[in-house]
């Protein structure tokens, strides 16, 4: 028998390769489900963090061919700053990006996550999460409230805050309308601080109206691009309260238990990929920021005196110890951090401590 009429006999008639492939092979020729998602920030859409999650979203988008459609709203654009989490923990959006700080009022123990004050810088941060136990205490905790955890970024070592007054003891601390998110704040707090949360929009605007007297944001280039050297006096450092900051992506556990194997490797992977990006976007921007505002704006750069330093940490170890006592996980995750905190600042003195030193007459 001719293929033709043996094609006909079977009542196919004159049909596509791909309707035989189906009849004959059903399970070669199939369309795999496709995901739409609305991913929402914390951050706004300007700078580095507003790029880098845009970034994020449109890879996965492009690299699944649109099997996993991400669509990115910065804050404001359609939900507030701070109301990120609880849409993507309802289900309304499906992904969304923050600091873990950012949400201090929904777990005890969840602040941790950011970073601890002379805690890890990005380096530690990121073997903490990648070969330690972070990111599974990450889970146990967002996992409570229905979402997965990734991290997605850092800031690397930030500076210590803008001031329009001196900083010299921690009486100098005390009545002071100051924003600084995370343990960083609460440190602040013990000293008689009044410390304001704000998101990024707000901080220049609060302190050109008196109702702050100064903040922290995160470094040169994100400072500089908001201004800030233009309504204070003095920048100080180091960035003690945030050494390494974590910057995350949460997912609603629902849809992402939604997609296939190979989309959940390619999130995650574009994730990791973020976390690395950001933090080196951060180091070379901060860099060349600096510079502008030492050479252009002669910005008064000021270091915090050894002594309060020694105040800052002494009071931070109490702090942080409280407010990980909390709660039985709270705790297991302070006492992980501090073990491979000691556990990388004896790898370090041997490494990058003792080279930083030897190339400083360079």
């Amino acid at each position: 028998m001719k293929k033709r009429d043996f094609i006909k006999s079977i009542g196919l008639g004159i049909v596509g390769s791909a309707a035989i492939s189906q009849l004959f092979f059903p399970n070669i020729v199939s369309s795999k489900k496709k995901h739409t998602w609305v991913a929402v920030s914390a951050f706004d859409k300007a700078g580095i963090l507003g790029r880098s999650f845009s970034r994020i979203c449109d890879e996965i988008t492009r690299i699944s061919n649109g099997e996993l459609n991400i669509r990115l709203f910065h804050a404001n654009e359609l939900v507030s700053a701070f109301e990120s989490f609880d849409v993507v923990q309802s289900g309304t959006c499906q992904m969304g990006f923050g600091s873990p700080y950012y949400w201090a009022g929904k777990s005890p123990s969840i602040s941790l996550l950011s970073g601890i004050p002379f805690g890890m810088n990005y380096q530690e941060m990121s073997s903490w999460f990648y070969n330690g136990d972070g990111i599974k205490f990450a889970d146990e905790i967002y996992n409570q409230f229905n979402l997965k955890f990734f991290p997605a970024g850092n800031t690397g070592n930030q500076m210590g805050g803008w001031f329009n007054k001196k900083i010299v003891t921690p009486s100098d601390f005390k009545g002071l309308k100051f924003r600084m998110p995370g343990l960083g704040g609460e440190v602040l707090k013990s000293f008689g601080t009044n410390v304001v949360l704000l998101p990024g929009p707000d901080v220049v605007p609060a302190i050109s109206s008196g109702t702050i007297d100064g903040t922290e944001w995160i470094g040169p280039a994100a400072d500089l691009g908001k201004g800030l050297h233009k309504v204070c006096k003095y920048y100080y450092y180091p960035g003690w309260h945030e050494p390494g900051t974590c910057l995350e992506a949460f997912i609603n556990l629902k849809s992402w238990n939604l997609l296939d194997n190979d989309l959940k490797r390619l999130v995650e992977t574009c994730c990791i990929k973020s976390n690395s990006a950001i933090a080196s976007e951060f180091f070379a921007r901060n860099s060349f920021a600096m510079q502008r505002l030492d050479n252009e704006f002669k910005v008064n750069f000021v270091k915090y005196p050894k002594e309060l330093l020694k105040s800052l940490r002494k009071r931070s170890v109490d702090v942080v110890s409280d407010y990980a006592n909390k709660d039985n996980l709270g705790r297991k995750i302070h006492d992980s951090i501090i073990e491979y905190r000691k556990l990388f600042m004896f790898w370090s003195n041997y490494s990058e401590k003792s080279f930083l030193e030897s190339r400083i007459d360079l």
